[in-house]
């Protein structure tokens, strides 16, 4: 079961203003650790399998392909677990 899970992100935002995510801060119970964005592979609008929709970014984290979402200022990921 996927989860929506809030997060802090550090992005960047271009001159024409088009937003572009640099890293996500992920918070568990061992404190924050910054996960730097290796590549973005996909950007378009689309739903959530978890609810919501926005612009989903598809990202390489750390070797893995990550579905990043941008909805109503804020942002969110498809989590397994839930906190």
């Amino acid at each position: 079961m996927l989860y929506k899970r809030y997060i802090p992100v550090v992005t960047l935002i271009g001159k024409e203003g088009e937003i572009t995510p640099v890293s996500i801060i992920w918070e568990d119970i061992n404190g924050q650790r910054n996960y730097k964005i290796d590549k973005i592979v996909d950007i378009r609008k689309a739903y959530s399998q978890v609810g919501g929709c926005g612009i989903r970014y598809e990202c390489i984290i750390s070797g893995k392909k990550r579905k990043l979402y941008y909805e109503k200022n804020r942002w969110f990921i498809e989590s397994l677990k839930p906190y």
